[in-house]
């Protein structure tokens, strides 16, 4: 009996209605039929139950294009808007065949092809053929390339993309006249060529000077934009720097040497790709934070090593959000790190236990982690407290790999000769239950058992198996009898069976497997980050991680677009996948946007401007970020110190006041500095007159202080210029000789006539030598320091003599 079509039911229907795992498809079949749209529903609804029931749907060949696999468009084609804007010419083209100079006229399409082409009419009826002429070369050029309307003066050219590959004779031929005045230039020009850039000058008689241009402009004044340019691009796009030099040298394109394109690829790109890269992933965890359930986060983990085999140095474990399919969190982890011991297998457990403290760090909840089927991170999730809580799942996938390959093997053996017939057939059996009894794993276990009893043909009568418990028969209907690919229960390939399908690794993962969560993003991460990290290229754990961010930004990006459904369907088709009830559709989007590149490129200006900021703060000696950080911290401490009291509470190291310029690496104000940052200790010559001042004046300079003058304002006047004595020495103690470490010695050497102050601890001889090599290096800076703040006492003592308008401060150090 032949088929009827379901379009006119008339006989003889041979092309198949598309089945419903294509919707797309289905969908413009119905509308091909240029039906009202109440009837192209019900007819697309009948249709797909037809098919649901397992029932055929065909059409006749009076609704297909012959030769041709979709059918007739019956609707009328749409006016275009460049019909009556197209040039004449141009229309004329596309209906005229050029062959070496002689015109042929086209064959007129047919009405299924109809709308693709301009017509000058707008109606259904087809345009005549135009008489063939001759087009010469000049009008075919103009026509191919023109891309703006003849007849309509007010229309604006598109503007000019923002680099051209312009060859060198034709740039150099618009160079024979100034391009300022006009006027022949008589004089040779010079020509520098920077990398991609050129530079030319010029000296023209009626301009004033010598004349410059340049093929790009400058970023910062520093560098050619050009330069720059290549450089991001290449590395936002995973394309090696060899491989970009070596397209250049093939088509003798002008690019910078490969020194100078690492040079800016560490000090410009990189920077801005890290700063992107943070910005980046605080709006994914915020987008998941607020997105989040009050459940927690479901995620899944899985490690991706550098290369195949044991030879892996890097490893990145993903974790994936599965309800938004964003990656929030990559760890990077090398063999070399502390606790992996240049074991590659550890890697995956070490980031995977990273990943969830830095999750927990981020106030995120997990409610589970779905991983692969590996025992040491089984193991560790179950042990390690920081996991406590934490449901751990496996996905099937990983679980029914080995299975596979176990069964591939024995379907090689010479003694097992029907297993390669059921091989495919118990892979759909292990999917089919794991899918159908996702909630009661138990039972999900046993259906997976019961393959064994339905290879032999037994197929119901369960109670009497014991390893089979809560099911009696088979699910299936009713089979055939079929005697040829049975397996005997007591031969050698039953036994060999039954082992690889009670293995009680897979029966105890297939317990805790979930039918809803998976590795997949995992996976499609993975791929991301095989186009810019290829495990073919080795590279260094630095090099690496930078690869990675750019693969993170990638696969993000094209998440963020479909959960806005932002991207659209191009087109589908249908693959056959075992284990799966029907066929799987792969799709095929619209090219995304990746902004992420742009952005990139503009924060490199910002990185630029940075480095010169530290480069002008260098050449003027000024302190780092973290030096003067440190002096400020320093000089709080001191602040407080000061506040609370006591006796050599300071900084220094005789209990008083540190300076900050010690700390900046210089001394005193004023004194020289060198580049090690430790002041140029030069030595002070005193003279004898100087050297001898007694303790006398020492006591009469204190009861000047302490005689009723314009000075004295009382008791707290007296413990300001108490507080300013402690003070001005840069390290005083209160009480007079007193330090952090005891007493203070003072002792005279003596060298031609010249006195050298030195101060050292006065139990100097019980102290023991230092073993170490660290201690006695701060020893020896301490004692600098010690020397020079020695030789600002004296010299405060030898200026007192030419100040005595200024108020009495007390000089010098009394003896102990």
């Amino acid at each position: 009996m032949a088929n009827k079509c379901v379009v006119c039911e008339g006989p003889g229907a041979f092309r198949s209605f598309p089945a419903n795992s294509l919707p797309l498809k289905q969908v413009h079949w119905v509308q091909c039929l240029n039906l009202l749209p109440e009837e192209s529903e019900r007819l697309l609804n009948e249709w797909r139950d037809r098919l649901g029931r397992k029932q055929r749907v065909y059409w006749c060949s009076k609704h297909i294009e012959e030769g041709q696999p979709d059918p007739i468009d019956r609707r009328s084609p749409k006016p275009s808007a460049s019909v009556d804007t197209m040039p004449l010419l141009s229309r004329q083209l596309s209906e005229v065949r050029v062959d070496d100079g002689t015109a042929q006229s086209v064959p007129t399409p047919t009405a299924s092809r109809m709308h693709s082409f301009p017509s000058i009419s707008r109606g259904n009826s087809f345009p005549s053929p135009l008489p063939s002429r001759d087009v010469s070369e000049e009008e075919l050029l103009y026509s191919s390339q023109e891309t703006i309307h003849s007849d309509r003066e007010d229309v604006v050219p598109p503007p000019l993309p923002p680099y051209l590959l312009i060859s060198s004779v034709q740039l150099m031929v618009l160079f024979k006249r100034c391009p300022s005045c006009g006027l022949e230039l008589n004089s040779s020009i010079t020509r520098v060529v920077n990398g991609s850039a050129l530079v030319l000058k010029w000296n023209c008689e009626r301009c004033d000077g010598p004349q410059t241009w340049s093929s790009q402009p400058k970023l910062k004044g520093r560098f050619f934009e050009g330069n720059i340019k290549l450089v991001c691009s290449a590395h936002t796009t995973a394309l090696p720097i060899s491989r970009l030099l070596d397209f250049g040298h093939e088509l003798g394109l002008a690019l910078p040497a490969e020194r100078t394109m690492r040079d800016y690829l560490s000090k410009l790109v990189i920077p801005a790709v890290n700063t992107i890269y943070c910005n980046h992933m605080r709006m994914v965890q915020s987008t998941v934070r607020n997105t989040m359930s009050g459940g927690g986060l479901d995620i899944s983990m899985d490690g991706r090593y550098d290369s195949p085999g044991f030879s892996a140095t890097n490893c990145t474990v993903s974790a994936v959000d599965l309800s938004s399919n964003l990656v929030i969190m990559i760890v990077n982890k090398n063999k070399e790190e502390k606790g992996i011991e240049n074991v590659s297998g550890r890697m995956e457990k070490e980031g995977v236990k990273e990943g969830v403290r830095r999750i927990h760090a981020m106030q995120l909840k997990i409610r589970s982690i779905c991983t692969d089927n590996d025992a040491k991170i089984g193991k560790m999730l179950r042990e390690d407290p920081v996991f406590k809580g934490i449901k751990h799942l496996l996905d099937f996938w990983h679980l029914i790999k080995g299975i596979n390959h176990d069964l591939r093997e024995l379907s090689k053996k010479k003694s097992c000769p029907n297993i390669h017939h059921w091989r495919n057939k118990i892979i759909n059996h292990a999917y089919y239950c794991h899918y159908k009894y996702g909630r009661d794993r138990t039972l999900c276990m046993n259906y997976w058992i019961a393959a064994l009893p339905h290879v032999t043909g037994k197929h119901r009568g369960f109670r009497k198996i014991p390893f089979l418990k809560g099911i009696r028969k088979c699910k299936h209907a009713a089979l055939g009898k079929d005697n040829m690919h049975l397996i005997k229960r007591d031969s050698e390939e039953y036994q060999e069976l039954k082992a690889v399908i009670m293995k009680p690794t897979f029966l105890s993962g297939l317990l805790r497997a979930s039918p809803k969560t998976n590795t997949s993003p995992n996976e499609s991460y993975n791929s991301i980050i095989n186009m810019y990290a290829p495990k073919s290229r080795a590279c260094s754990p630095k090099w690496y991680e930078e690869r990675v961010k750019l693969a993170t930004m990638h696969f993000n990006n094209l998440a963020l677009l479909s959960l806005l459904n932002l991207r659209e369907e191009r087109w589908n088709t249908s693959v056959n996948v075992i284990g799966r009830q029907a066929n799987a559709v792969k799709r095929k989007m619209t090219k995304a946007v990746h902004e992420w590149r742009n952005e990139v490129w503009k924060e490199v200006p910002c990185v630029l401007e940075g480095r010169l900021v530290e480069q002008f703060l260098r050449k003027n000696q000024a302190p780092t970020d973290r030096e003067y950080i440190l002096a400020l911290q320093q000089e709080e401490e001191e602040a407080v110190s000061d506040e609370e009291g006591g006796e050599g509470d300071g900084d220094g190291e005789d209990g008083g006041d540190s300076d900050a310029s010690m700390e900046l690496g210089g001394g005193v104000y004023g004194e020289e500095v060198d580049s090690d940052r430790e002041p140029t200790m030069k030595l002070i010559e005193l003279s004898d007159v100087e050297d001898q001042k007694s303790e006398g004046e020492d006591e009469e300079d204190e009861e000047e202080l302490s005689s009723g003058s314009e000075w004295d304002e009382g008791e707290a006047g007296r413990m300001a210029l108490e507080r300013g004595r402690m003070r001005r020495g840069r390290g005083r103690g209160r009480g007079r000789g007193l330090s952090r470490g005891g007493t203070v010695a003072q002792s005279v050497v003596t060298t031609d006539k010249s006195t050298v102050l030195t101060r050292a601890p006065a139990n100097q001889e019980e102290e023991e030598p230092s073993t170490e090599e660290g201690k006695g290096e701060k020893r020896e800076k301490r004692k600098v320091r010690l020397e020079k703040k020695a030789r600002k006492v004296v010299m405060d003592e030898s200026s007192s003599e030419s100040e005595r308008e200024k108020p009495p401060v007390k000089k010098g150090r009394g003896k102990d």
